[in-house]
C-alpha cells in the first residue's frame, strides 16, 4: 500500500500537539477547581508512559492500560485526556492491522467532540480518521476527510496542521495524476512553508513541487526542486523522500536524454530501498514479538475462562445441596437459620460470579479482536516471506542445471531443500492460523486425478528419501476411479504432513502408502488411506499429545524434530472432511496412520477431454512471454526460468509499463504479479483487456491462493501460479494456456 512520506510526521504531530493542548487545558482550569488540575496532571503522567509502551510495540499492555486511563479521564471530566488516550488506542489497532476497531474508536471521539463542541479534539480526531483511510489505501475517503478538517485548522490558525493537510492532499492528487487539484493545494502549502523550521516539512514540499513539474512535462524545473528535496533529506536520513526524490530525478534526467545521470540516480534508489528494506525488516521482527505477546495474553484469558466455569459449577452444586438440606431439615430451626445464612452467602457468590462473567465476555471480545489481528498478520507476513523465498528457490533451481557448477551440485541441492523446508514451515504456520480462526472450514469441489496427485507428492520427497536412505512403496487399488471430485488441495496437505513425518522419523527403512476403496456406490467412493513406516515409533504416553499444537517427538539421537504443527493440521483438516485420524504405533517398531475420506466420482467424459487437451500441448519455444513484477530479483528468476525453456521473455516493472509493451509488441502470454505499487495486477489486466481480449494472462503471485481465488475468478485472468512454484507446474500451466 502506497503511503505519503508525511504520514509519520502527521502521527507524531498529533501526539505532540495533544500534549500541548493538555497542558493548556490544565492551566486554564486551575482557577475553576483545585481538585481537577492535579488529577489531570496524574493522567498526563500515565499518558506519557502509555505512549512509551506504544512506541515500544508493547501492544497488549497499551490496550489494557488505555482502557483504564480512559475511565479515569471520564471520571475527572478530562476530555482532552480521554481523546489523547483514544487516539493512541486507535493507532495501536491500526498498527495491528485492525482498522475496523481503529475507525470505531476515532468515530466515537468525533461524536463526543461534536456533542461537547470541542473544536480542538474534533480537529485531531478528524485527522486521525483521515490517516486511517490513508493507511487503508482509500485515497478518496482520505482526501475528503483531510479537506473537511481544513476550515477548523484555519479557524484555530494552526499553521503546522494547515501545511501538513494541504501537503498530504496535494501528494494524494499527484498519485492520482490530477494535475489541476495538485496545483491548487501545492500553492496552499507554499503559503505556510516559510514559517516552518522542521527539515522534514521542507523536504516534503520540494518533493511535491518537483513531482508536479515532472507531471507538467517540465523536467528541468522539476530537477531543481527534486535536488533540493534530496539535499535536505540526506543529513536527516529521510529515506522515503530520498527514494521518491531520486526516482523522479532519474525519470526527469532520462526525459532530457541524460541517461548516465539517470542510471546513477536509479542506483541510489536501489541503495535507499535496501536501507528501507532493512529498517522494515527490524520493524517486522518487533511486530512479530508483539503478536506473540498477544497470543500469550489470549491463552491467559482462556485459563481464566476455565477457572470461572469451574467456580460457577461448584457454586451451582452447592446451591442445589442447600435447597435439599433446607427442605429435609424444616423442623430444626437452628439448622434452618444456619442453612439460610449459607444460602445467602452463596447467592452473593453467584452475583459476584455473574459480574466476573461480564468481565469475561469483554475479555472474550478483546481476544477475538486479537485473534483477527493475528490472522491478518500471518496472511501479510506469509506474502512478505514467500517473495524472497521465490528468489532463493528459483535461483537454486536454475543453478542446479548449470553444468559449470557441477562440483557444487550437492551444495545447491541442499540449499534448495533448505528453502523448500522453510517454505513448508511458513505454510504450516499460516495453515494452523487459518484453521484456528475458522477462516478455512469448507471444502472445494474440483476434479483431480488421484494417481497423479499421489505420485506427485511422493516425488516431492525424493531428496528426503535419498538423505535418510528410505524406500517408498505406493499401492493404489485398481478399482478406484481415475478422476475424482473433491478438495485436492486439502488432501495434498494431509498426505504431505503425514508422509513428511514418516520420512523424518525413519532411516534405512520402508514407507508404505496404501489407498483402498472401502465402498463404491451412488457415484461416490469411500477411500481408506494408510501410511505405514518402520521408523522410531511413538511411546504410548505420547500418542495423544502429538495431536496438540507444538508437541514434538524425539528421534533416536534424543533430539526433537519438527515444529509440532503437522499432525494438528491433519486432524483439523480431517474434521472438515467429517473424518478422523487413526494411529497405531509401538516404540522402536514404526507407526501406522490411517483415515477415510469420501469423494464423488467424475464422469468418464472428463478423462477423454483431459487426454485430448494434453495431446494438443505445444512447446513454449520462441514464444514471447511478458513478465510483470515490481521486484527485481523475481523478474530475474522468472526471466531465467523462461530462457531455460527457450522462450523470449520481456520484462516490465509495473502495470503501466506492461500496458505500453503489450500495445507496442506481439505477446503470446503475460505472467502478471498482483500486489504492485501504483497500478496492481488486477487493474493492469482490465486495462489490457480494453484493447487485447485474447492474450492469456496468468497471475504469478506470492499471496495465499485461498485469498486470491475470488478476486481472480471475478477478473479476466486465466489462471494462478503461486510463488514459490514447482518448475514442472510452472511450465505446464503456461503450456495449458499458450
Amino acid at each position: 500500500m502506497n503511503k505519503t512520506v508525511l504520514l509519520i510526521l502527521v502521527l507524531f504531530f498529533q501526539f505532540v500537539n495533544i500534549n500541548a493542548q493538555s497542558s493548556k487545558e490544565s492551566s486554564q482550569s486551575i482557577n475553576k477547581k483545585k481538585v481537577k488540575p492535579q488529577a489531570h496532571k496524574d493522567i498526563d503522567t500515565l499518558i506519557k508512559g502509555l505512549r512509551d509502551r506504544y512506541y515500544a510495540k508493547d501492544f497488549v499492555k497499551t490496550i489494557d492500560d488505555a482502557n483504564a486511563i480512559i475511565k479515569q479521564a471520564v471520571a475527572s471530566e478530562y476530555s482532552t485526556g480521554e481523546y489523547t488516550v483514544s487516539s493512541i488506542l486507535g493507532n495501536t489497532f491500526m498498527q495491528l492491522k485492525d482498522t475496523i476497531s481503529a475507525i470505531k474508536i476515532i468515530k466515537d471521539q468525533l461524536e463526543q467532540a461534536e456533542v461537547r463542541k470541542d473544536s480542538a479534539n474534533f480537529l485531531g480526531a478528524s485527522i486521525d480518521l483521515a490517516n486511517i483511510y490513508f493507511y487503508q489505501g482509500e485515497n478518496d475517503k482520505a482526501i475528503s476527510s483531510f479537506k473537511s478538517v481544513i476550515p477548523y485548522a484555519k479557524k484555530s490558525k494552526d499553521t503546522i496542521r494547515l501545511f501538513i493537510l494541504n501537503c498530504n492532499i496535494s501528494e494524494l492528487y499527484l498519485d492520482k495524476k490530477s494535475e489541476a487539484n495538485a496545483v491548487y493545494y501545492l500553492s496552499e502549502t507554499e503559503k505556510y512553508i516559510e514559517g516552518l523550521k522542521a527539515a522534514h516539512y521542507h523536504a516534503g514540499y520540494q518533493l511535491n513541487a518537483g513531482r508536479l513539474l515532472y507531471l507538467q512535462n517540465k523536467p528541468k524545473e522539476a530537477i531543481e526542486h527534486l535536488k533540493k528535496a534530496i539535499e535536505i533529506s540526506k543529513p536527516i536520513n529521510y529515506t522515503e523522500v530520498l527514494i521518491k526524490g531520486s526516482k523522479y530525478h532519474a525519470l526527469a534526467s532520462a526525459d532530457l536524454g541524460e541517461f548516465e545521470e539517470a542510471y546513477k540516480l536509479q542506483q541510489q534508489v536501489d541503495f535507499y530501498n535496501e536501507k528501507k528494506y532493512n529498517k522494515d525488516k527490524i520493524n517486522a521482527v518487533e511486530t512479530v514479538t508483539a503478536k506473540f505477546n498477544i497470543k500469550q495474553y489470549k491463552q491467559d484469558i482462556k485459563r481464566k475462562e476455565l477457572e470461572n466455569r469451574l467456580i460457577e459449577q461448584e457454586a451451582k452444586r452447592n446451591e442445589n445441596r442447600l435447597i435439599g438440606v433446607s427442605v429435609g431439615s424444616s423442623g430444626l430451626l437452628l439448622l434452618l437459620l444456619s442453612l439460610l445464612y449459607s444460602y445467602y452467602k452463596r447467592k452473593k457468590l453467584l452475583n459476584d460470579l455473574k459480574e466476573e462473567n461480564v468481565k469475561y465476555l469483554v475479555a472474550k471480545e478483546k481476544s477475538e479482536e486479537l485473534a483477527n489481528a493475528k490472522s491478518l498478520f500471518f496472511s501479510n507476513i506469509s506474502h512478505e516471506l514467500r517473495t524472497p523465498l521465490y528468489g532463493i528457490i528459483g535461483l537454486s533451481s536454475i543453478l542446479m542445471d548449470d553444468k559449470a557448477l557441477d562440483k557444487h551440485k550437492e551444495d545447491v541441492k541442499s540449499l534448495k531443500f533448505s528453502a523448500d523446508y522453510l517454505l513448508s514451515l511458513i505454510n504450516d504456520v499460516l495453515q494452523i492460523s487459518k484453521l484456528d480462526s475458522k477462516q478455512e472450514n469448507s471444502l472445494n469441489k474440483v476434479a483431480f486425478n488421484l494417481k497423479e496427485l499421489v505420485f506427485g507428492i511422493m516425488k516431492s520427497f525424493e531428496f528426503l528419501k535419498v538423505q535418510n536412505m528410505n524406500t517408498f512403496n505406493v499401492k493404489i487399488s485398481e478399482d478406484i476411479p481415475s478422476i475424482l471430485i473433491g478438495d485436492d488441495v486439502k488432501l495434498s496437505q494431509i498426505l504431505i504432513n503425514v508422509i513428511g513425518n514418516a520420512c523424518k522419523f525413519t532411516e534405512n527403512g520402508t514407507i508404505v502408502l496404501d489407498v483402498e476403496a472401502v465402498l463404491i456406490e451412488n457415484e461416490r467412493v469411500n477411500l481408506n488411506f494408510k501410511i505405514k513406516d518402520s521408523g522410531i515409533g511413538i511411546a504410548k504416553n505420547k500418542q495423544q499429545i502429538i495431536f496438540d499444537e507444538f508437541a514434538q517427538v524425539k528421534n533416536e539421537g534424543g533430539e526433537y524434530q519438527g515444529t509440532g504443527l503437522g499432525l494438528p493440521i491433519v486432524r483439523k483438516l480431517l474434521e472438515i472432511h467429517k473424518s478422523e485420524i487413526n494411529l497405531i504405533s509401538e516404540e522402536g517398531k514404526g507407526t501406522e496412520i490411517s483415515f477415510e475420506i469420501a469423494y464423488d466420482i467424475a464422469k468418464e467424459s472428463y478423462e477423454v477431454e483431459q487426454d485430448i487437451k494434453l495431446e494438443s500441448k505445444i512447446s513454449i519455444n520462441n514464444k514471447t512471454i511478458l513478465v510483470v513484477d515490481d521486484n527485481r530479483i523475481n523478474r530475474i528468476v522468472t526471466r531465467k526460468m523462461l530462457e531455460k525453456y527457450k522462450a523470449n521473455p520481456l520484462v516490465a516493472e509495473g502495470g503501466i509499463e506492461a500496458i505500453k509493451l503489450v500495445k507496442e509488441k506481439a505477446v503470446d502470454l503475460i505472467l502478471m504479479d498482483i500486489n504492485m505499487p501504483g497500478m496492481d495486477g488486477l487493474e493492469a489486466t482490465e486495462a489490457i483487456r480494453t484493447f487485447n481480449k485474447n492474450v492469456p494472462i496468468i497471475a504469478l503471485t506470492a499471496v495465499e491462493i485461498e485469498e486470491m481465488r475470488e478476486s481472480i475468478q471475478n477478473s479476466t485472468i486465466c489462471d494462478i501460479i503461486i510463488k514459490p512454484y514447482d518448475e514442472v507446474v510452472f511450465v505446464e500451466t503456461i503450456l495449458k494456456h499458450i
